[in-house]
């Protein structure tokens, strides 16, 4: 009886793990750690039509400093005709010198479909593109 147990025990904790670990691999944070800078993008409302798009970036390191970024003018969002639309607003500026961060909203995009958020010059990369789709609006 006490092998049973174990047995339960134990494969319930690798399918525990097995199910976070995918989940955390699906979630909703994208990151881009190229060069010296890590880049993590996040949404930080429902991604629908028609509604304005929130994107949560934290900018994050321990090599250079990150105060010389305007954030404003390196965040773009990139929509599916391939055309690259600033942010209407920067929300929640926060952190200096090593972590940065701050909510970036777009303005409503027509139609569902794939859009991507743009990252430029951070950290030497020219270009990070972080890739959501739209969801029809409700």
């Amino acid at each position: 009886m006490r092998r049973l147990w174990h047995g339960i025990i134990a494969v319930s904790l690798v399918s525990v793990w097995t199910v976070g670990a995918a989940w955390a691999q699906a979630g909703p944070t994208k990151q881009n750690r190229q060069g010296p800078v890590t880049v993590a993008v996040t949404p930080a409302s429902p991604l629908a039509a028609e509604t304005p798009l929130r994107f949560r970036i934290v900018l994050d390191t321990h090599s250079v400093g990150l105060d010389d970024i305007a954030m404003e003018r390196a965040v773009v969002l990139r929509t599916a005709n391939g055309k690259d639309v600033a942010p209407s607003a920067v929300e929640q500026p926060q952190g200096s010198g090593h972590h940065r961060q701050a909510v970036f909203v777009f303005p409503p995009v027509a139609d569902r479909g794939e859009v991507h958020v743009v990252v430029k010059n951070v950290g030497g990369v020219e270009e990070r593109v972080f890739t959501w789709q739209i969801a029809a609006a409700r």
